[in-house]
């Protein structure tokens, strides 16, 4: 099911009914949200928008419940949302049985306005027992070119949209839209008590290890009374045992909530089964009993994983010396490398692609431009995630708090596959050989088979002619070499595995600044959104085996008070990420951080 943001902020408005006297209830799906005209990049909407002097007709659908809970009640107005009142010159409103049937009552007027048309039925629906269905629609006629339905971009499948243009036959387009039209009941037989799941968020894994599972779901109160209270009653397929959240934030008459509560399942231990399913029940209100209770219920469907590893984000950033907005987005990421809360989660590297090249360019900082829609910089990846909707996973932050957002909203997400990095200094052949071993805790963790991408970065490069900046600015972590452009295959050993590799060096590069980037990650050729980093770790050369730092450029002084000195002896006031030299009663030490 698909959703808006905006239609998600309508959802979750307060109601002004709160606890006072209801006479009147809308009936629908879109909860009086007014929405767009479908997507023309369906062709069925494409074609219907083009047509002359043609009837375009939407409904939607209430089903026998839902219609036994109004009865004794009458529909004494229908509510249509158009997009547009271009070139339209009719609104009929209308309530039937059946879409192709006669109409129990119909109305037009020929005086519209953009957005919502209450229309008062000069035949005022009774509704009974016996009815089976009831569809409630608005057909325009339009002269012209014209996008005037109005759709939500979410469905209730089978019941809230249904749409015709002329007489062709009726389409279902429930899956996907709401058709923004309504019938306001009136009488003295409302129903009192009815809360109806609309939406329920279910993690995509549950791990054993942690214990505990976090649920989402939308809950709305279709009655009269407001609702102080109730519980969600949460069931696995396969066992008996329940897991009850009760919800104590009252929801009154044509409210939305959003309610999030945590259980812990103990009845799930094993991955054995390793596909279950929840279901969820709203039940026990404290005010009575549910008149409705057929749409109380939804179920989700997760994967069971035994535990999962830590998840260290990879940001890589797009930036060249040609680029004068890149030291903007560059003092974000340097500030990223600083922070606390990210010490030891956050690995970084330069791309030095995206707006024209500079002398640090490299053939797979040139490759990795694929990810790009449009090429621009400055711009960063987060593990290569693309999110929902986006083509492609690169971005481009505004501020230094949007940057650090996507960063922990990356690190909270569960990573299965480890990576642990060791190197050793072959000078005799000037290479880096490199051993990276882990383990998987999800056999199918990506979509492909899983890559894994080791590269050689330099840190503190001093610019030549950095645009932008003054004549005091380096680059940090640099890609350099690499393994291969989109990474080896990993072969695995059970869940385990040990992948091998040797980066050559050259004399040009400073040793005290080199370390090793690994990241595990999935690859598709044909799709940039679907190549996210698993995983990622990375080492320092002062954690190679057999290499010994060259540093001769700080003085030892004897001071009781600490000096920090970066890796090139310039004076620094904090301990910052990589090499730190801390100069203190006569002594060097090397702090790698």
């Amino acid at each position: 099911m698909k959703k808006t943001l905006l239609s998600l902020l309508a959802l979750l408005a307060i109601s002004e009914a709160g606890n006072a006297q209801v006479s009147g209830m809308n009936i629908g799906y879109c909860q009086g949200n007014a929405g767009a005209f479908p997507s023309t990049e369906n062709n069925y909407f494409s074609d219907m928008s083009t047509k002359k002097k043609t009837w375009t007709s939407c409904a939607i659908l209430l089903k026998e419940e839902r219609i036994k809970s109004l009865s004794g009640n009458q529909i004494q107005e229908v509510k249509a949302a158009l997009t547009s009142k271009l070139n339209v010159d009719s609104l009929a409103v209308w309530v039937s049985e059946s879409l192709d049937g006669p109409v129990l009552s119909s109305d037009t007027i020929t005086t519209m306005q953009k957005g919502w048309n209450t229309v008062k039925l000069s035949k005022a629906v009774d509704i009974t027992n016996g009815m089976k269905k009831l569809y409630i629609g608005y057909s325009y006629h339009q002269k012209s070119t014209c996008k005037a339905m109005s759709c939500l971009e979410t469905g209730v499948p089978g019941f809230s949209c249904f749409t015709r243009s002329g007489n062709d036959e009726w389409k279902d387009y429930s899956e996907t839209l709401t058709a923004c039209v309504e019938a306001n009941v009136y009488g003295d037989n409302l129903p009192k008590y009815d809360l109806s799941l609309v939406e329920l968020t279910v993690p995509k894994n549950y791990i054993v290890d942690k214990g505990k599972m976090e649920l989402s779901m939308l809950v709305r109160n279709n009655a009269t009374v407001t609702i102080n209270s109730f519980d969600a009653v949460c069931s696995f397929d396969g066992t008996d045992e329940k897991y009850t959240a009760h919800c104590t934030e009252p929801i009154a008459y044509n409210e939305s909530k959003l309610y999030t509560f945590t259980i812990e399942p103990k009845c799930i231990q094993t991955m054995d089964p390793e596909e279950r399913t929840i279901s969820v029940t709203l039940n026990n209100l404290a005010e009575g009993t549910d008149e409705t209770p057929g749409d109380n219920t939804m179920t989700g469907n997760f994967s069971v994983l035994l535990h999962s590893f830590v998840r260290n984000v990879l940001l890589e950033e797009f930036t060249t010396e040609k680029c004068p907005n890149c030291p903007r987005v560059a003092n974000f990421v340097h500030k990223a490398m600083e922070e606390p809360d990210f010490a030891g989660r956050l690995n970084t590297m330069e791309n030095h692609a995206g707006y024209y090249t500079d002398q640090l360019t490299t053939t797979f900082h040139d490759a990795w431009r694929w990810f790009y829609d449009n090429e621009f910089a400055p711009a960063v990846m987060y593990d290569r995630h693309a999110n929902d909707g986006a083509i492609t996973p690169i971005t481009s932050p505004s501020t230094s708090q949007e940057l650090f957002a996507n960063i922990r909203n990356r690190m909270i997400q569960d990573a299965f596959v480890s990576l642990k990095v060791t190197a050793s200094l072959d000078k005799e052949n000037q290479k880096i050989n490199v051993k990276v071993t882990g383990a998987r805790s999800k056999k199918d963790f990506t979509r492909n088979p899983a890559r894994i991408t080791v590269v050689l970065t330099e840190t503190n490069l001093k610019a030549l002619a950095q645009a932008g900046a003054g004549t005091d600015y380096y680059h940090y972590n640099v890609g350099r070499r690499v393994n291969s452009t989109w990474g080896d295959v990993l072969e695995w050993n059970g869940d385990d595995y040990t992948y091998e590799c040797s980066i050559p060096y050259t004399q040009d590069y400073n040793m005290d600044n080199v370390g090793i980037l690994a990241f595990v990650h999935d690859y598709d050729p044909d799709d940039k959104t679907k190549c996210d980093v698993a995983n990622s770790a990375a080492i320092t050369s002062a954690e190679f085996d057999g290499y010994v730092s060259g540093i001769t450029s700080v003085k030892c002084e004897t001071s009781d008070k600490e000096k920090i000195f970066d890796i090139a002896g310039r004076p620094q006031q904090n301990i910052k990420q990589g090499m730190n030299i801390i100069v203190k009663n006569g002594r060097v030490i090397k702090v790698v951080k």
